[in-house]
């Protein structure tokens, strides 16, 4: 399954208001929780306990119903919940007010977001995020 963020296609948010039959209530639990700000993962342990998760979520996507977003801000606040979980939102908060200010061109201010991720996560955490996000910029930057 890719990463990012989950968004609601128009075709998705249509399901929403007139659920089709060919999707099942596991699939209707899961188009309500996407909000486009939380992360599969997140949406997932929202909805834990239910099987099929991944199965259903496939099919969404599959069926246009969802889409993942791979836009870099959206890509790197995955990331930050990928590998800090409950203790994201601190850096996801940051990520947001650098966007804010410097757009598209925050990703040349990464010393701003390492201090942060510094103070709040230690040393070890905040190379492996920078190492990381290093490998995601390089990687949009190639595409």
């Amino acid at each position: 399954m890719e990463w990012g963020i989950p968004i609601l296609t128009q075709k998705g948010e249509a399901a929403i208001k007139n659920m089709p039959p060919d999707l099942t209530a596991r699939c209707r639990n899961i188009l309500i929780q996407v909000d486009g700000k939380r992360s599969v993962e997140e949406i997932f342990a929202t909805l834990k306990g239910l099987e099929g998760l991944d199965e259903s979520f496939n099919k969404l996507v599959a069926g246009r119903y969802i889409q993942i977003s791979r836009e870099c801000k959206d890509l790197i606040k995955a990331l930050a919940q990928q590998m800090l979980g409950s203790k994201s939102p601190t850096l996801i908060k940051k990520i947001d007010e650098m966007h804010a200010k410097f757009g598209d061109a925050c990703w040349d201010h990464l010393d701003e977001l390492d201090k942060t991720a510094r103070l709040f996560y230690g040393e070890v955490t905040a190379e492996n995020l920078k190492k990381e996000i290093a490998r995601i910029l390089q990687e949009l930057r190639k595409s």
